[in-house]
């Protein structure tokens, strides 16, 4: 089940999901120290990190759809991939709701902040559990993987001892 789109043998979609996820948690980090001292450098902060998260998020979602439509999958593996998505796509559009509740400082020092921020946290939470399914269809479902590339390692994998 190779990857359709990938860099030698190297599946790009995730290459490309530390650059969402890493600024999704920037963004948490900056909210929770905005609400702890009210500083508006970290909600200036965490809104730029949304922007990046939502815009590295569509780059990374291009490649997770080339390999959703064209990797043959198991049964259950197309059934997690489909959850992933969904959830991926859910997430998405749950920071969008919070970056265009914050935009032009609209959620700065009022009560906006409140439920831009609670968005944020679920669907950063959101996000974990999509990671675990992503996780999931790489090593158990091998999605995008070379399978027997490595001979001692296929060994390893099967329960055989590697001589």
């Amino acid at each position: 089940m190779k990857s359709k789109a990938a860099i030698g043998t190297h599946p790009i979609h995730p290459m490309l999901v530390p650059l969402p996820i890493g600024a999704f948690f920037l963004a948490l980090i900056a909210d929770i120290l905005h609400a702890s001292n009210h500083d508006p450098f970290w909600y200036r902060f965490a809104y730029f990190a949304i922007e990046v998260g939502i815009v590295t998020a569509l780059l990374a979602a291009v490649f997770g759809a080339v390999e959703y439509f064209g990797v043959r999958m198991s049964a259950k593996g197309a059934r997690v991939a489909t959850w992933h998505g969904l959830i991926n796509v859910t997430v998405v559009l749950m920071y969008a709701v919070s970056w265009w509740l914050r935009r032009h400082d609209g959620a700065l020092g009022t009560p906006r902040f409140t439920p831009a921020m609670a968005i944020a946290v679920l669907a950063f939470a959101m996000l974990g559990v999509s990671g675990w399914l992503g996780g999931n269809l790489a090593y158990r479902h091998k999605v995008g993987v070379v399978e027997n590339a490595d001979p001692e390692a296929s060994k390893i994998g099967m329960g055989e001892s590697a001589s």
